[in-house]
């Protein structure tokens, strides 16, 4: 019985996980959002290309809860819109593309 429970316990982790990953809607490159628990509004944003090569980066002075669906969203479109315009990064004066797109509080 106990090695019963322990295999349905791993089927449905992994169940849980093959199911996040399907539900992957960037058609390009990625995105990573890093945080420090000692200062936690100051979060990190970087996009990457398909190649795993960093397109662009900022860092936001603010509070943003990436486990919310649309803070995920807007930074899908956004991954979506830096691989459609791969020079479109370079040329942000400021680096406030993100602080932009999500209406966000300097």
């Amino acid at each position: 019985m106990k090695n019963f429970i322990i295999t349905a316990l791993i089927i449905a982790a992994t169940t849980m996980g093959s199911y996040a990953q399907k539900t992957k809607t960037i058609d390009h490159g990625f995105w990573v959002a890093e945080s420090n628990k000692h200062n936690p509004k100051e979060q990190t944003i970087r996009f990457y290309n398909d190649e795993a090569q960093l397109v662009y980066e900022e860092v936001i002075y603010s509070k943003l809860d990436i486990r919310k669906k649309k803070n995920q969203e807007a930074l899908t479109r956004l991954c979506n819109k830096l691989y459609e315009q791969k020079e479109y990064a370079m040329h942000l004066e400021k680096n406030q593309l993100i602080t932009a797109a999500l209406n966000l509080k300097h």
